[in-house]
């Protein structure tokens, strides 16, 4: 499921994310859901006795609030709002694009790899 972020204090919008394995019926039945953060800083690391492996993994809290609103043309609308208190931390989640954004990341992606392979190709060029 791809939900967008929201400060939880000032209903800013942080990143998109996509949630693999999160449907409808899981917030149902729980509305608060930590997701680790996957990035260098992150890896499993030696810990001593006296700490848990959990404690040295970095993760955000997400809480899913609820929202129905009735429209004139579709009726009952519900949806779900996600909120986080670690702002910063859910900067560094992987990000997803709303289908608005695929064509123009698309496009830079294509540009990037050929680019790249333009510079690949002039340097293992050998001029005669």
């Amino acid at each position: 499921m791809r939900v967008v972020i929201y400060d939880e204090e000032c209903l800013e919008p942080i990143t998109v994310v996509n949630l693999p394995g999160l449907t409808e019926k899981n917030l149902e039945e729980k509305r608060h859901w930590r997701v680790s953060i996957h990035d260098g800083m992150n890896e499993p690391r030696e810990a001593s006795v006296n700490r848990a492996y959990s404690d040295s993994l970095r993760y955000v809290d997400l809480s899913f609030e609820r929202i129905v609103r009735v429209t004139v043309g579709r009726g009952k609308q519900v949806t779900w709002m996600c909120l986080t208190r670690a702002t910063e931390l859910a900067m560094l989640l992987t990000p997803d694009w709303l289908p608005g954004q695929r064509p123009a990341i698309e496009q830079l992606q294509l540009e990037k790899e050929r680019l790249a392979s333009l510079m690949i190709g002039s340097l293992t060029s050998r001029e005669v």
